[in-house]
């Protein structure tokens, strides 16, 4: 993820000086590569460099083109069709889990790596004449335009994206092991609640793209960090429940979702369609700052002061990453519009 971030930099400078259809085939064709050399490895360290290092080189092509194109080509649906875009990422980590499972269990680990990274690349391949953007954006000779955090408005939008990357991946990681540990439940239960809030996560990118069109991207990124905050620092700090981690689950996974479908909408509308690509690139920075922020602390909470039975500290410093984000958005909105019943 850290390296699709970074490569998500120089993609979208790329995507202002080529083709993004030929950006996105390229892209395809490294990660098909990258599964496919990653299933003759015998080492880690052979296994960083092809699914660590060249997957997420190969991914951040499609990834960069797949979340700015939408918005390019949209107008009056323009929140509803991203969300349908970027959908695609949580239906595939509802079923890519279980099928890389069945793959290995019937073929063994490289024949599913060469399965995958097959599927993959033809996937991608397959999508990639139809990447096409709408507007020729302006060229740009920087590779990061750091000139947009001039602007106020941005400055709280990168540190809004900063935090809730960050919030994002921590419940994905740490309810399997919270659900065995702590709820004595099964690794396959606690497996089956990330599915579940892969699934409520598609259903959130769906919902609240299509919501954002009429009461605006903005506010419904704030209304989905402020769910975020409540399914964490109101649900999951005081109670140890199996019911209350499925209001958690469930609450998280909507939330999340909306939240990831509405990014790249209020970057489109607040900021202009003439260098989204280059703006999604500056973004990725945002990621990969918060990708650091985010599950490394959380597990070093959980080793060096819960003793990987505690889960409390975790779960606060968790909770507290999508407060900060709340807080960023709500003063971003501010320096927008004072008034509070107008669509932002």
């Amino acid at each position: 993820f850290l390296i699709m971030c970074v490569g998500g930099v120089f993609s979208g400078f790329l995507c202002e000086h080529f083709d993004t259809r030929l950006l996105n085939a390229v892209g395809a064709v490294i990660m098909g590569a990258s599964f496919i050399g990653g299933s003759f490895c015998k080492s880690i360290g052979g296994l960083m460099v092809t699914q660590g290092l060249l997957y997420g080189l190969g991914a951040s092509f499609p990834f960069v083109a797949g979340t700015s194109i939408p918005s390019q080509w949209f107008t009056v649906r323009r929140g509803l069709a991203t969300g349908i875009a970027l959908s695609g990422s949580g239906v595939g980590g509802m079923w890519m889990t279980s099928a890389t499972q069945a793959l290995i269990d019937s073929l063994g680990r490289p024949w599913a790596m060469r399965v995958t990274g097959i599927v993959s690349m033809t996937a991608v391949l397959a999508v990639s004449p139809w990447m096409r953007v709408r507007l020729v954006p302006s060229k740009s000779e920087r590779i990061v335009d750091w000139r947009l955090l001039k602007d106020s408005r941005f400055s709280m939008f990168f540190a809004a994206v900063v935090f809730a990357v960050a919030a994002y991946f921590g419940p994905f990681y740490q309810i399997p092991s919270y659900s065995v540990v702590v709820l004595h439940k099964s690794e396959s239960w606690g497996s089956n609640m990330d599915t579940l809030m892969n699934g409520l996560s598609v259903l959130g990118r769906l919902v609240v793209g299509f919501m954002s069109d009429t009461i605006g991207a903005l506010n419904l990124l704030i209304v989905n960090t402020l769910l975020a905050v409540i399914s964490l620092l109101v649900l999951w700090v005081p109670f140890e429940s199996v019911g209350t981690l499925f209001a958690v689950d469930i609450l998280f996974g909507f939330a999340i979702g909306g939240i990831v479908s509405v990014i790249p909408v209020v970057a489109a509308e607040v900021f202009g369609l003439a260098r989204l690509p280059s703006i999604i690139g500056l973004l990725f920075i945002g990621y990969f700052i918060g990708g650091l922020l985010g599950v490394p602390p959380m597990s070093a909470l959980l080793d060096n002061v819960g003793h990987r039975t505690d889960y409390t500290s975790s779960i606060w410093y968790m909770a507290m990453l999508p407060v900060c984000s709340l807080l960023f958005l709500i003063a971003m909105r501010f320096l927008i519009t004072k008034r509070l019943l107008v669509k932002v």
